[in-house]
């Protein structure tokens, strides 16, 4: 998948002169106690944060599969812990939560939907020049190999509307410059890679070409709970008696993720076409293939997408100022 990113760029406000003069960018605002984090964006704690706007579709190096969309970003930070908010209007306005779920179409089960995502890059300070810049990263001359870096790794954040935001997480991952398998064949994801996992965020729901579960279902989805067992929990498809006039969910989703790749909390909500995501991770998760927060500033680049996989929206590189 190729997506495209957005940069912060930031203006320090000098605390010896008098300028009104603020900060182009993100800043971080320090808070005792971090917000809530829900999905509703309500918490008063969040006011202590500026909002800080961008147009995610706007210049064509960063590509634009649904017209400009603005996102709202709003960040503060605890002494342990990094909070981000995101807010955008979905282009649809249609809250799509359908990836590959499953339908029996002339005589055979089919899979097919998407789901509405919201990427962040971070430079890890290893890209060199490049940081985290969609423009080097996908946008070139080298689009083939998908998302790859030119020498070192950068954090990648992907919420999945289908596949994360029901068990409050996002996707953690990275971006390098590994993106052929053994055989030097470029692989379908070029430089892109999940983080280290002991139990991962969610599993295709699929067993000989029909669904493996067909339930029981949490607020909608196939969520296995802590402590529980797929076999044991789920209701296994049986292919001679399942009702095969509704449809089945492509993933089931696991509440007992754990690892690196389940370091990112994230809460969300879908309201009148906005859709509202709350992130919490701590700032130093003492893993290396996350980017450390907490001082001075990070490059970041995000990107958009709108009931599709490799349809995106993006912008240029952007710094969040700690």
């Amino acid at each position: 998948m190729m997506l495209s990113l957005v940069a912060f760029s930031f203006v320090a406000i000098s605390c010896e002169d008098d300028s009104t003069d603020s900060y182009d960018g993100l800043e971080v605002a320090s808070v005792a106690t971090g917000p809530a984090i829900d999905g509703t964006g309500s918490d008063a704690v969040w006011a202590e944060g500026n909002d800080y706007k961008v147009n995610v579709g706007e210049g064509v190096e960063y590509a634009n599969a649904f017209g400009v969309v603005e996102v709202t970003l709003t960040a503060v930070r605890t002494s342990t812990d990094f909070y981000l908010k995101a807010m955008w209007d979905d282009p649809s306005n249609t809250e799509s939560v359908a990836k590959n779920e499953w339908s029996y179409d002339d005589g055979s089960w089919v899979k097919s939907g998407n789901e509405d995502r919201l990427f962040f890059f971070f430079d890890m300070g290893q890209n060199g020049s490049e940081g985290a810049n969609c423009t080097a990263m996908c946008h070139n001359s080298e689009t083939e190999k998908g998302m790859w870096t030119s020498v070192g790794k950068v954090d990648q954040w992907h919420w999945k509307a289908a596949r994360s935001a029901p068990i409050h997480h996002a996707d953690d991952k990275y971006i390098d410059n590994n993106y052929t398998d053994d055989s030097g064949n470029i692989v379908e994801d070029g430089g892109q890679h999940g983080d280290s996992k002991n139990t991962g965020l969610y599993n295709d729901n699929k067993l000989d070409g029909y669904p493996k579960y067909t339930g029981p279902l949490t607020n909608g989805f196939l969520i296995l709970p802590e402590g529980s067992d797929a076999d044991t929990y789920f209701t296994a498809f049986d292919l001679a008696t399942t009702d095969t006039t509704t449809t089945y969910r492509g993933y089931w989703l696991n509440a007992n993720a754990d690892g690196s790749r389940a370091d990112v909390t994230a809460y969300s909500s879908y309201d009148n076409g906005t859709w509202t995501v709350e992130f919490k991770r701590a700032l130093n998760t003492e893993n290396d293939d996350d980017v450390v927060f907490g001082s001075g500033e990070v490059e970041v680049t995000m990107a958009i997408t709108d009931n599709a996989g490799g349809d995106h929206s993006g912008a240029a590189p952007f710094n969040i100022k700690f």
